[in-house]
């Protein structure tokens, strides 16, 4: 299926400023958490099937930890019907989703189902009240405080949009054992590596109504990067906190990238470059242009150091 629409005529009649619109102005903010459950396999390679319970239990966690501050946390799963049985009772369900790349690049999905963002981003605004999105990957753990952390950056930071990075590399074993959703104690005490992967994503709802995203899909890059640039582009005060430790990954999440000439990782990003604005894209092309350039006399020059043995 071909996409040509370009995001621009959104950007230019939705673009939004943070000015004189003051977070502190409502008394009760409430905040959905909506995360896409998979039922996956034991050996699958991004390890998600361990990795998976530990999330669940730690949004659960966080989500009684806000409750004892009075704040408001609804959990919400999207997914397939064939995920269901992996999801906890104490998430809401929405309906089921329908799109997939599956559906929508069968030529090319070699089986895969991986799910459609925008379509997940309608379900909760059809389907829910609320104020604020938190959105992460399945495989994005929580600290005990992130609710109530997050919650301050919209009150009293009135932000309306912001991305927070995790800590990678977080321990999969600790003394010689697996780690569980029951050694969450543990695992908050491990620091990690920073991730500069943007994978936790925080939204007014106001904001969420004017993102477009097309047919981009989860599980496969750059969609992380583009809703960055979408939601920098429809409010340039959208904030990335690049330092704080409110989420984690378990291992390095780059093991089980995508090859770079598959056709499914293509295909998003040819999505991608036509879900931007004309201007990100100019920008995003001179920046790489200006990084090959400098790249070839790099390695001709590391070459030739190296050819007089003056490096190794």
């Amino acid at each position: 299926m071909d996409i040509k629409i370009n995001n621009q005529k959104f950007f230019d009649k939705g673009k939004i400023k943070n000015k004189g619109k003051s977070n502190l102005l409502k008394t009760k903010i409430k905040i959905v958490h909506v995360i896409n459950p998979y039922k996956c396999p034991v050996d699958n390679p991004s390890y998600l099937y361990y990795a998976q319970p530990i999330t669940f239990k730690s949004m659960h966690v966080a989500q009684l930890e806000a409750n004892k501050h009075n704040i408001e946390i609804e959990l919400y799963s999207i997914n397939f019907p064939e995920d269901d049985e992996v999801v906890p009772d104490y998430f809401l369900k929405l309906p089921h989703l329908i799109k997939s790349t599956l559906t929508e690049f069968p030529d090319i999905s070699k089986q895969r189902k991986l799910p459609i963002i925008q379509e997940i981003f309608d379900s909760t605004l059809e389907n829910t009240e609320f104020d604020f999105i938190v959105f992460t990957n399945s495989d994005i753990g929580l600290q005990k405080n992130f609710y109530i952390k997050i919650y301050d950056f919209i009150l009293k930071d009135n932000l309306q949009s912001f991305v927070i990075n995790r800590r990678d590399n977080i321990p999969k074993f600790i003394l010689n054992k697996r780690v569980t959703e029951k050694d969450l104690d543990l695992i908050y005490k491990e620091n990690g590596i920073l991730h500069k992967g943007k994978d936790c994503f925080v939204i007014s709802r106001e904001i969420l109504k004017i993102v477009n995203m097309h047919l981009l899909f989860t599980g496969c890059p750059p969609w992380g990067d583009t809703l960055y640039k979408i939601l920098k582009k429809i409010n340039p005060e959208t904030y990335l906190f690049k330092n704080e430790y409110l989420t984690f990954h378990l291992g390095k999440g780059e093991s089980w990238a995508f090859d770079k000439k598959d056709k499914l990782f293509l295909k998003n990003n040819q999505i991608s470059r036509m879900s931007l604005s004309w201007d990100v894209l100019i920008k995003d092309d001179i920046r790489s242009l200006k990084k090959n350039i400098l790249r070839k006399p790099l390695k001709k020059l590391l070459k030739l150091l190296r050819s007089f043995k003056l490096i190794d």
